[in-house]
């Protein structure tokens, strides 16, 4: 093939063109992200069961639920949550498991079980759950001057229905909304001084608030439709509704329409405001979604009215856009740093282009595939092309190291470049399968970690495989053109050829010397077991994206009121921080539960030059929020790989057992200890157990004796204290909620309980009191299940302490300390870490397996592999030593590094492994072929191998955006090479020698 390719030059070349235009074409198309888009199959069920106290919500509602969707096949977990009145159950699949087939299923399942729901259950939703964990977008609607009404208004029905109509936007959820309802807020002193009850009012509106078919006219020639409009048309027109003898309901109710009741709260830089929170649809470009919505922005603002103002706390594209620019700089320094390197071992500019060509040609049609497949451009793929930069220059430099020592010794350029190809073609084959092999495990891992390294894997085989083909083709074609003559030696190569004499002679001191190689690599081997617990372990490393969150809960029953002044204290806090730029929050109902004594805050810092580490600000502002009394805060990343929809914290653990009252002692106790462990912040759990209730006991004897029913009883409460909805009012095309409630004062006070009356069998107006008995008791706001039995979360954030460490302290505690029959599972990163490290243990496994495979069948020989699989454990030296001098974690990023570094090793093992086998095969004896191939292969070992530290040295620096998750690679990348390459150049001869002396 090399003949055919060296006679046709323009061939080559075009071949080589048609990649690199093809990879420029895809690079418009396509989408790139932060990280790689997963769809997490996950299904909520949601159920209203009015009245219902938790309790009764989980004995008749959850568990029914629970039980009939366990029957569905590929079930991850499945988490319960049931609240006064209402059941949410979280079904997650595995990722295998198509999300509209398990939708089905779980509907079909409810379907059955439905039967089996109490009287006054009504029938639950089923609905795929966004898999966004977090909006791409947070604009806000704020306003020193307009009131809430008009904000809300233009929020809703302006830009929320201007913003769903973009590209790629798939929702808008709306924070700090209150809609606009029709009210009849009932004057009780007044109804009952008219001998009227609540019930009577609602029976003359449901009788007056209806449009009703009327049937059909059946005509000769036409048909017609009977349809009587008879809802009330405006509040005016409820207002003078007559429910008794010359009394209006205006007589006893104020009739308005207006906001609804303020159960939630959001504010931008200390404005009232609304927000407005962007999700993207699955696979879809964030930075294109959101540059739409900017390019629309000065439309958005004409649509208002001037005294309202439209602006954004959060932009995930600035994010996106700075690491994709970072990962692009790192690996245009990073072709430089090659370049340079590949012209100091070559001395001529013009042979220097042709291995630096592979690059553009190999990356450029690594994206063309990666498009073709599907994938994006995100923060894995462009480590895995900033790796390749290094790589794929490899096996052109193999080739043309090759050509150019034939005509080094005298041979002609096209003959040089037949035989310097022939000559490492088979070399070339091997190392290109073995990095293949190395990274092919990968590809088949389960999991987010698994999706993850799938992408980081396959652009490397893509991009290996591509440097294979420039290898052979165009490499020897350019090669043999512009070596018209023998090339001259520059300094550098002067002070090569020095290196390499002296390096012959320390090689043959090794050879004569073994005892001392061996045991200086047992040496280093143990000093990597010792230094191996010394390095921080994680999942993956907080990245600075220069956002964070702050969540705010106070005890349950705190009136919303207090919440929302606690809220604007913890909001004054973060804008006097001199590193904040932007706070926008949402307080009350819809964040982290059904109640509204919780807040989130987004917090959006100034440009990076202008602060320091986003975690050296998340600590200062801990530390100043840690003075508020009466509030938990807790001061979390953004959402992330690894973190659960919900909570962002450092640690997630979940108890569970089957008495609530047993894990409320454990929630306690695991509180109090982890919150004077050193390096623990914002500990806390999910158990919320104290919620004030009101319990009413009906007297059923006199219920009886009067005639009155416990519904008629619970539907005058309804209507006084609960909000009752009527059904809804039309507004042109427009439709609204339509409530009856009891004016604010007297829902206020719970000992207007007194002031209740129904009406008896006889008409006669009876005090509810006389009726129930009541008293204040502190109940469960909530109760959480896990795969069916009850559960509690433990939080915690962790500064000063490595995620190991964190993790094996709180397995201790909870081993030691939950009685029999409790059990805990990990979520959130450590449940993340914990199938990294499996995952990578297993990949890594599979990986020296696979490679053993191929080196035998390359070598013909089951010893030798061996020998080329011996310099791993070397270059663990450097990996955990680099990391120990860096402070570098190992991580995700760090295990991608790893295994990059099997694949390198074992490469420059086998370029010189294989030329000692050829020789051998020649008549050599074994020394002479040790010496002969290592000075045949030092050089290309030499290059390739600084090659890829030069390609990786931009990325080590960690000087750009998003550097936190690339560094690690680096780090194990170069530390492995400085430890492994030395030390295999002289154990590798050695242990060759001594498996042949052993043979004979």
């Amino acid at each position: 093939m090399q003949k055919f390719f060296i006679e046709r030059p323009v061939t080559a070349f075009m071949l080589m063109l048609s990649f690199v235009f093809l990879g420029l074409y895809s690079l418009k198309l396509v989408p790139i992200d932060r990280l790689p888009d997963v769809e997490f199959p996950v299904v909520r069920i949601s159920a209203d069961y009015p009245g219902a106290d938790p309790y009764v919500v989980d004995t008749n509602v959850t568990r029914i639920i629970e039980e009939a969707v366990s029957t569905v096949s590929g079930i991850e977990s499945i988490i319960s949550r049931s609240y006064p009145g209402f059941a949410s159950v979280v079904v997650t699949f595995t990722l295998d498991k198509d999300i509209d087939v398990a939708t089905q299923e779980v509907s079909n399942a409810i379907q059955r079980a439905m039967r089996r729901f109490p009287k006054g259950v009504e029938p639950p939703t089923v609905v795929k759950v966004d898999t966004s964990v977090a909006p791409i977008m947070v604009l806000l609607l704020y306003s020193d001057t307009a009131d809430y009404q008009r904000l809300t208004y233009y929020a809703d029905k302006v830009i929320k229905r201007e913003l769903e109509k973009l590209y790629g936007v798939g929702s808008v959820s709306l924070g700090g909304f209150r809609d606009n309802v029709l009210w009849v807020r009932l004057k009780v002193s007044e109804l009952y001084g008219y001998e009227l009850t609540p019930l009577d009012v609602l029976r003359e509106i449901d009788k007056n608030h209806q449009d009703i078919p009327a049937g059909n006219v059946y005509g000769k020639r036409r048909e017609y439709i009977l349809r009587l409009y008879g809802k009330f048309k405006t509040p005016e027109e409820l207002s003078n509704l007559y429910i008794k003898e010359n009394l209006r309901l205006g007589d006893v109710a104020r009739v308005y329409f207006g906001e609804d009741e303020e159960r939630s709260l959001a504010r931008f830089n200390g404005n009232r405001a609304v927000a407005l929170l962007v999700f993207k649809q699955a696979k879809v470009n964030t930075v294109r979604v959101i540059d739409e919505i900017k390019s629309r922005m000065e439309f958005f603002r004409e649509l208002l009215p001037p005294d309202i103002k439209l602006d954004y706390t959060f932009d995930a594209s600035v994010y996106v856009k700075e690491s994709i620019r970072a990962a692009f700089e790192e690996i245009i320094i990073g072709v430089f740093l090659t370049a340079f390197t590949v012209y100091l071992f070559l001395g001529n500019l013009r042979l220097t282009l042709v291995p630096v060509f592979a690059i553009p040609v190999t990356i450029l049609g690594t994206i063309f595939f990666l498009y073709q497949l599907g994938y994006s451009l995100n923060t894995i793929t462009l480590l895995a092309l900033a790796v390749a930069v290094g790589i794929v220059i490899d096996d052109a430099i193999v080739v043309m190291e090759s050509i150019h020592r034939r005509r080094e010794e005298g041979l002609p350029p096209f003959e040089a470049g037949v035989k310097g190809t022939r000559v490492v073609m088979f070399a070339l084959l091997a190392s290109t399968s073995v990095l293949i092999v190395v990274f092919l495990p990968v590809v088949f891992l389960k999991g987010v970690l698994g999706t993850f390294l799938k992408n980081f894997a396959l652009t490397l085989i893509i991009a290996i495989g591509l440097s294979y083909l420039v290898a052979i083709t165009f490499t020897p074609s350019a090669t043999v053109r512009l070596i018209t003559q023998r090339p001259r030696e520059n300094f550098f190569m002067k002070l090569y050829k020095r290196f390499e004499g002296s390096f012959d002679k320390a090689l043959r001191f090794s050879l004569d010397h073994k005892f001392i190689v061996l045991l200086l690599s047992f040496f280093f081997v143990g000093l990597s077991v010792y230094l191996f617990p010394k390095v921080k372990k994680e999942f993956v490393p907080h990245v600075d994206e220069g956002r964070f969150m702050v969540r705010m809960r106070m005890p349950v029953g705190t009136s919303f009121e207090r919440v929302k002044e606690k809220a604007k204290e913890v909001e004054r806090i973060l804008l006097k921080n001199p590193h904040i730029a932007k706070v926008g929050m949402v307080v009350g109902e819809g964040v982290g539960g059904a109640g509204v004594h919780s807040g989130l805050f987004f917090v959006y810092l100034k440009e990076r030059s202008q602060r320091p580490h986003q975690m050296v600000v998340m600590s200062e502002v801990r530390r100043e929020l840690s003075e508020l009394k009466n509030v938990k805060v807790s001061v979390e990343p953004p959402h992330g790989i690894g973190a659960s929809a919900g909570r962002t914290t450092d640690l997630q653990y979940i108890v569970r057992g089957e008495r609530i009252e047993v894990l409320k002692k454990i929630a306690k106790s695991m509180e109090e200890h982890f919150s004077n462990v050193e390096g623990f912040r914002d500990v806390d759990t999910s158990l919320e157990l104290s919620a004030p209730y009101v319990k009413i006991s009906v007297k059923r004897e006199k219920l009886s004796h009067l005639g009155v029913s416990v519904e008629d009883l619970g539907l005058t409460l309804s209507l006084l204290f609960g909000k009752y909805r009527v059904g809804t009012y039309e507004l042109g095309s427009e439709s609204y909620d339509f409530y009856i409630k009891a004016e604010e004062d007297f829902v206020k006070e719970i000992h207007n309980l007194n002031r209740v009356y129904i009406r008896a069998r006889n008409g006669e107006l009876i005090p509810i009191t006389e009726l129930i008995d009541f008293s204040i008791e502190a109940g469960p706001f909530s109760l959480t299940r896990y795969n069916r039995q009850y559960s509690f979360v433990f939080y915690a954030n962790l500064e000063g302490i490595d995620l190991a460490t964190a993790r094996s302290l709180v397995e201790d505690w909870l081993k030691k300390n939950l009685p029999f029959g409790y059990t805990y599972d990990t979520a959130g990163r450590v449940k993340e870490f914990k199938k990294a490290f499996s995952g990578f243990v297993l990949s890594l496994a599979m990986s020296l397996i696979g490679v053993y495979m191929i080196l035998a069948s390359l070598f013909e020989s089951l010893k030798h592999p061996f020998t080329v699989l011996l310099m791993v454990p070397l270059s663990a030296l450097g990996v955990f030593g680099f990391m120990y001098l860096t402070d570098t974690s190992l991580n995700v990023s760090s295990y991608f590094g790893i295994i990059l570094l099997v694949g390198i090793i074992v490469r420059d093992a086998v370029l010189f492994i294989e030329r000692i086998i050829q020789l051998r095969k020649e008549g050599y004896a074994v020394r002479e072929a040790i010496l002969e191939a290592r000075r045949e292969r030092l050089r290309p070992i030499l290059m390739t191998t600084i090659t890829v530290v030069s390609a990786l040295l931009p990325v080590a620096l960690g000087l750009t955006a998003g550097s936190e998750q690339r560094k690690p690679l680096a780090i194990a990348v170069i530390g492995g090479i400085a430890s492994g390459l030395p030390l295999s150049l002289f154990l590798l001869p050695v242990l060759y020698e001594l498996m042949e002396w052993k043979r004979k």
